[in-house]
């Protein structure tokens, strides 16, 4: 069903990069000018909303409203993350293989955005006729926070009219995961101070670096252990804390850092609070001499499992997979938690390989058409 269409419009939009500007990249108005001709073709009239950035780089972002009704939204993000190496080919020339795609953002979000795609292509062709109001989002920034993104359209009132959404940015091969939660997200750039100096005379000077690895253990033994709540509701049950990034102190090897900076990824169950997480690690980095700022902060979010949506969904997937699927709530951000904090039930779904973020990034064809079966069953069925 419409593989050759998928085919040529997927090699077009992969193309087209929008490697996050966190990343790297130049963003997403490249890719958004290619979508949003193809939606006018497609017989539809698209509102596009554009920002720039703190880099002076412009975000797009694309809305299409279709049909009267309490809104269902379906929103998917254009941007991608940038692509790694020991890649086979170009990353951003969409490779066929059998009944796979190969390129980067095939999957993440590639299944989201063609998805809505062919919703639109059916709505087009007079193969669906949804019975609510459908708001179908491409949007920005979703790798790097989504400033620009659903937040912005946020604070334009875009979302005014409340509703509920599903968002097809997380998922498995099967189709069976549903997910309600997402766990509070921290990201904490800890700089530990010393006093610079020549390494052959260490008592003159304080190892900045030195201190920033006592304190890295330090704060990853303390962290787990008061946050060791568990919940079975995710993935994995407890809350996770992990130094990740870390920027050069120093350019030669014989020159104590009088500065070490890392970064820290919090993933924090909705059992405790974001603010108390962020006391504790700032009064252990104290005693090391060094300063946390916060980078990133996301509540934690959950849906009910009987709200309305999740019951359609629910229903939806059985139907037209077979399946009976189950509720989970992960460590990862989508722009779901961002919507329920805005008050709509919101909940993250779609079938895919799995393989974002990674080189040779594929997906498999029939996911995009499966998952957009699904999603065009709740759009037009009463349950």
């Amino acid at each position: 069903m419409g593989r050759d269409w998928i085919v040529s419009i997927l090699s077009e939009i992969i193309k087209r990069k929008a490697v996050n500007p966190l990343a790297g990249g130049t963003g997403e108005k490249e890719r958004a000018d290619y979508l949003e001709n193809l939606i006018r073709n497609l017989g539809f009239e698209p509102r596009r909303f554009d920002v720039k950035d703190e880099r002076g780089i412009i975000r797009s972002n694309i809305l299409v409203e279709y049909g009267e009704g309490e809104p269902l939204w379906l929103i998917a993000h254009i941007d991608t993350v940038s692509a790694g190496k020991n890649w086979v080919g170009d990353p951003f020339e969409l490779r066929i293989e059998g009944d796979k795609v190969f390129g980067r953002g095939v999957s993440d979000n590639g299944v989201g955005i063609m998805s809505l795609l062919l919703i639109l292509k059916w709505i087009s062709e007079g193969k669906l006729n949804p019975k609510r109001r459908l708001m179908l989002l491409f949007v920005a920034d979703e790798e790097a926070g989504s400033r620009y993104g659903v937040k912005y359209l946020a604070e334009k009132g875009v979302f005014k009219d409340g509703g509920s959404a599903i968002i097809p940015d997380f998922g498995n091969k099967e189709g069976k995961l549903i997910e309600v939660a997402e766990k509070g997200i921290l990201w904490l750039k800890v700089t530990t101070k010393g006093v610079s100096g020549h390494a052959s005379m260490p008592h003159r000077a304080d190892n900045a670096h030195t201190k920033s690895a006592r304190l890295m253990l330090k704060l990853y033994d303390s962290l787990h252990v008061k946050f060791y709540k568990l919940n079975p509701l995710f993935d994995p049950p407890y809350s996770t804390f992990e130094p990740t990034k870390k920027e050069m102190n120093v350019d030669a090897i014989n020159i104590i850092p009088g500065s070490d900076i890392v970064y820290w990824d919090c993933r924090v169950l909705p059992e405790y609070s974001l603010d108390e997480v962020i006391e504790f690690f700032r009064g252990i980095a104290k005693r090391y001499s060094a300063d946390v700022e916060i980078i990133l902060r996301e509540e934690p979010s959950v849906t009910s499992p009987s709200e309305k949506i999740v019951i359609e969904l629910r229903k939806a997937i059985e139907t037209e997979l077979g399946i009976k699927p189950k509720t989970i709530g992960i460590g990862g951000g989508t722009v779901a938690g961002i919507l329920r904090r805005l008050g709509i039930p919101a909940v993250a779904w779609s079938i895919c390989s799995e393989t974002e973020h990674k080189s040779n990034e594929y997906e498999l064809i029939e996911n995009y058409i499966k998952t957009a079966k699904v999603l065009a069953k709740v759009a037009s069925q009463s349950f």
